[in-house]
């Protein structure tokens, strides 16, 4: 189709309020060019470039539905090049008479894109409102993420930052100088008192988390024993003593009289669950093909991954209905303890818990990006073999996934499969190796793996 004639495309009504027949022609040309490029499509279904504040090339439908919603609000203002559906740059000419139209983003905004393609990584193939009812409040987070990633901080941002492009780098100052939250806060408001009064600045940490929210990457903390003798989770959430002992849950107030019934435990731990961490790697394109790479790559007989070692060719063996599915993934789990305040002479011991997916290539599963932070064990003392109380989230959680998985979207083959999970090896210095194996045989995390494991280990075939 001649991309240089497509007055067509704004010129929906006629002067009798009926649809100009030669709207319905384009629509489905345009219907037709889009079916002709499949990889920007979810199966058979394309994104839709109405106009309707919900859709705007966010919302994936069927292409009847598409051609319905063209017809009743027209196309997305400036959307002269369907770069969303194939075209794979902008008609000069059309740039050059509409500049900067194209829903509501330049082709040079690599970096307002990029945070666009983050938020549709994270809504996956379903997300399909209907435009009839509102969302449910899970799609709510999306469509304020989306609004988010594409409304500039104020009219006319010469850098054309997003209110959560800003809000991401304020996240990551945040991490990496250790802001508190009040200096967040007042930092936030003088950069608003910056802008024009028209920005849409956030005002404050809490309102930058509720943003943030919808990204689907969840935390739980969860309260434990002053002595690290349980936690008080699922059964024991309501317990306010340990079963233990008879330690308390909670502080007492110094303030008997106070009228604060916000109660603070002794000790908390942070749990981040990984299931929706390794969702994120098939559904995003930038991952999601490399989870097979222990599979496809070629073989020559030299070891340069896990996948070429006798102890992963044992596992296949031994379990060959999780091997014949290679989007299966196997983990990696490392943990060891710091000392957060080393520099100020405080004694206090943390302990982390690191897991690894050895799907992708070696040069990307050792990299920061790919180990997740799935515990945070508080201080100060060292837990020692206590180590497994507080790994009794994530063993549940892997025992799930080993044993039922999880179904998950793949978008580089456009399809679902049930995504199971293998904990593989333990990666720690030899005190912190006593504590997991004790773990491994307590909590029956694949008895057989630990075997095969130390049978490779003591052959020195790993």
């Amino acid at each position: 189709m001649n991309n240089s004639n497509r007055e067509w495309t704004y010129d929906r009504i006629l002067e009798d309020e009926f649809i100009n027949p030669r709207f319905i022609d384009g629509v489905e040309d345009f219907v037709a060019f889009a079916k002709r490029h499949p990889q920007c499509m979810d199966g058979g279904k394309l994104r839709c470039p109405c106009n309707h504040r919900k859709c705007r090339n966010k919302n994936i439908l069927d292409e009847f539905t598409v051609m319905s919603h063209l017809g009743t609000f027209g196309f997305v203002p400036g959307y002269y090049c369907w770069y969303h559906h194939g075209e794979s740059y902008p008609y000069p000419s059309v740039l050059n008479d509409h500049p900067g139209e194209a829903l509501g983003e330049t082709v040079n905004s690599q970096s307002d894109n990029a945070f666009r393609s983050m938020v549709f990584d994270v809504a996956g193939p379903s997300y399909d409102g209907n435009l009839e009812e509102d969302p449910n409040p899970t799609a709510q987070h999306l469509y304020d993420l989306l609004k988010a990633s594409e409304q500039k901080i104020w009219a006319g941002n010469p850098h054309g930052h997003s209110q959560l492009s800003v809000v991401a780098r304020l996240l990551n100052l945040k991490a990496e100088h250790h802001f508190s939250e009040r200096l967040y806060d007042e930092l936030c408001q003088f950069l608003s008192e910056l802008m024009p009064t028209d920005n849409i600045m956030t005002g404050t940490f809490y309102s930058t988390k509720k943003l943030m929210r919808g990204l689907g990457l969840p935390v739980e903390k969860i309260d434990c024993c002053k002595n690290s003798c349980m936690i008080y989770w699922r059964k024991d959430s309501e317990l306010f003593n340990c079963k233990f002992g008879a330690h308390t849950r909670f502080k007492r107030s110094k303030h008997r009289r106070s009228k604060q019934k916000t109660n603070i435990s002794y000790k908390q731990m942070s749990y981040f669950p990984l299931t929706p961490r390794l969702q994120r790697l098939y559904a995003s394109n930038a991952t999601a093909k490399h989870m097979r790479w222990h599979s496809e790559h070629e073989r020559d007989g030299v070891m340069r991954h896990p996948s070429d070692a006798p102890a992963w060719k044992h596992f296949d063996q031994a379990y060959p209905c999780f091997a014949s599915e290679v989007r299966n993934v196997r983990l990696g789990l490392s943990t060891d303890g710091f000392q957060p305040f080393g520099q100020s002479g405080r004694q206090y011991s943390s302990w982390h818990v690191i897991v690894m997916p050895y799907n992708l290539q070696p040069w990307m599963c050792m990299k920061d990006d790919y180990m997740f932070l799935s515990v945070i064990i508080p201080g100060p003392k060292n837990p020692k073999q206590k180590v497994d109380v507080f790994l009794q989230p994530l063993i549940h959680e892997l025992n799930e996934l080993w044993e039922e998985g999880v179904q998950t979207y793949d978008v580089s083959s456009k399809n679902n499969f049930q995504m199971k999970v293998a904990l593989m090896w333990t990666i720690s210095d030899f005190p912190a190796y006593l504590n997991v194996v004790g773990l491994e045989y307590s909590r029956k995390i694949s008895l057989s793996l630990l075997q095969g494991r130390l049978r490779c280990f003591f052959t020195n075939q790993w």
